[in-house]
């Protein structure tokens, strides 16, 4: 059919670099911006916190090198293997314990702060991290709840009610793992020290999905590094948490995971902890003008 012509429909804007999808499909016939959407109330407004600034490099453009390198690939084990070595310190810095403890506590301490107390995902630049994270969230967690219980008698009598209800409410909240599974994953992760063994069954056994996107489940917070990032609508989930370098359209989608409607969602909120704000500018200024509080 030489006079047919090709057209097409993407969630996604045609990013810098991506000529071959503009050789094939041509410029654009119309669009539909972040900021129309917006103030059409299709979807709300997305904020930007940076918490913690950990690590200060020498390479200014580190952010980017790392980024280009996970845009590479999936990361399966092999090339998260691969990005140890090409990344050396660099990658070992963002992974390092006494960081990932410290975000661990921050987002402890934010997720119950949250005036709208929606699900959210944390997103970590690996599977092994994911894991990691996951573990020591879970304990930050559990000792939060018995530093707010020992305090209890003491907190005035008008405010105890409120208080005994965040108590509840993280003693009911559940988490989970969801990372893709792998042919050698057990063996990877026994040698790093992990064991996936007991999220791996939940991941088959449950239908942890559908309990994430129920608005009245208490599966609220996920730790993930490549699944559920990119068509996954969950319109309740109102927080990402971003530990992962990402860039363009794979990060335009993650945080759009955050910007659905849902009853008394007023906004989303895209928490910072790994410095992607350059990268975030760069690919928001493609859909529409941004500003951050």
């Amino acid at each position: 059919m030489p006079n047919a012509a090709f057209i097409g429909f993407t969630g996604t804007p045609l990013m810098a670099g991506e000529e071959k999808t503009r050789d094939v499909f041509g410029d654009y016939v119309s669009t539909y911006t972040y900021q129309q959407s917006t103030e059409d109330g299709a979807t709300v407004p997305l904020f930007y916190e940076n918490r913690i600034p950990e690590l200060e490099f020498v390479n200014d453009a580190f952010a980017d090198d790392l980024a280009a390198v996970i845009e590479e690939a999936d990361l399966d084990e092999d090339q998260e293997h691969e990005l140890e070595r090409r990344l050396g310190r660099q990658y070992h810095l963002i992974t390092r314990d006494d960081r990932l403890d410290r975000i661990a506590e921050d987002l402890v301490r934010h997720f119950v702060g949250r005036g709208y107390r929606g699900k959210a995902m944390f997103v970590a630049i690996d599977k092994a991290t994911a894991l990691r994270m996951m573990t020591k969230v879970r304990a930050a967690w559990d000792a939060e709840i018995l530093r707010r219980e020992a305090a209890l008698p003491g907190v005035a009598e008008e405010l105890r009610e409120a208080e005994a209800a965040v108590i509840a409410f993280m003693r009911e909240t559940d988490m989970a793992l969801i990372v893709s599974q792998s042919q050698n994953e057990i063996a990877d992760m026994d040698a790093k020290g992990l064991d996936i063994r007991p999220h791996r069954r939940r991941m088959l056994d449950e239908k942890l999905d559908e309990r994430f996107k129920k608005a009245s489940d208490p599966l609220r917070l996920v730790f993930v590094c490549a699944m559920w990032i990119t068509g996954f609508d969950v319109p309740t989930c109102s927080t990402i948490y971003l530990d992962k370098p990402m860039k363009n359209h794979t990060l335009m989608q993650t945080i759009a995971r955050a910007n659905r409607n849902a009853p008394g969602k007023k906004a989303g909120l895209i928490v910072d902890y790994v410095g992607i704000f350059r990268n975030l500018q760069r690919a928001l200024a493609i859909y529409a003008v941004w500003s951050a509080p």
